[in-house]
């Protein structure tokens, strides 16, 4: 089984990583297409795959196409490609539809796939848009690429909005989180590298924590906050900044965002 690539990007790289650490695949069934000749050289010696400057090849010789090319290139891409073969196509390109997609794959079965940016060091959170014309076996290898990566869960693509703002825009909010939490430390006297680094293992730890004990969040809440201790008073003091509400609002307005650019 070949699978190939047009665009090999960073997403489409981590993809390719994620697939070979596992040995899911072995390097001589990747490939990907690429113009530039200088970086196709670099990306062939990076990872040890076929490279080439031709979408066409990649498409005839794939039993999988991802698609990983940038959304406004979508339309001239496939365009451009004489689909005779029919392989199994994953697009990854952001805010392309079903709908858009099916337009120019109209005989290739194909699956709708958002993953994030955390997918680059195997911490990923991929959404696959269900699609009722997708063969289990495909919807099956599908997931198997991206638990390669990360973790998975399918969705209607009319939840995509709040996914995005859930698992796609969020690690940005995240980050910031993090980067605040270190500031807070140096104001204390900490490094900011050090602060840097104890905050962000807080919040991998703690992610860990509630997706391996599968308990609710607000129960391991209780369990690190003893009566009238230090962890108390700091929660106190986010609710009464408005700390949900805060979070919500944020997400709110990316799902309305998103919604303003789904529409055009």
């Amino acid at each position: 089984m070949t699978i190939g690539f047009i665009g090999f990007g960073n997403m489409a790289q981590a993809i390719a990583k994620g697939l070979l650490e596992k040995q899911l695949v072995k390097p001589q069934e990747l490939m990907f297409s690429n113009r530039s000749e200088e970086k196709r050289q670099q990306l062939i010696k990076s990872f040890a795959v076929s490279g080439t400057s031709s979408n066409q090849t990649v498409w005839d010789e794939s039993d999988i196409l991802i698609l990983a090319v940038k959304p406004y290139q979508i339309d001239e891409v496939l365009s451009g490609l004489d689909k005779t073969k029919h392989p199994f196509v994953i697009s990854v390109a952001a805010g392309v539809t079903n709908a858009q997609l099916a337009l120019h794959l109209k005989e290739s079965s194909f699956l709708r796939t958002m993953p994030n940016l955390n997918s680059q060091v195997g911490e990923g959170m991929t959404a696959i848009v269900e699609n009722d014309q997708v063969e289990q076996k495909d919807l099956d290898r599908t997931k198997e690429i991206f638990v390669a990566v990360g973790e998975v869960v399918e969705l209607p693509e009319s939840q995509l909005s709040a996914f995005i703002a859930l698992a796609g825009s969020s690690p940005a909010l995240i980050f910031m989180f993090i980067d605040t939490l270190a500031r807070a430390g140096v104001k204390y006297g900490l490094p900011k590298d050090k602060a840097t680094k104890i905050a962000a293992q807080a919040v991998l730890g703690s992610g860990r924590t509630v997706l391996e004990t599968d308990q609710d969040p607000w129960t391991l809440i209780d369990q690190v906050s003893s009566p009238g201790g230090v962890t108390v008073e700091g929660i106190l003091s986010l609710l009464k900044g408005d700390f949900a509400a805060s979070i919500i609002e944020s997400v709110d307005a990316m799902v309305d965002k998103n919604d303003d650019m789904s529409k055009g």
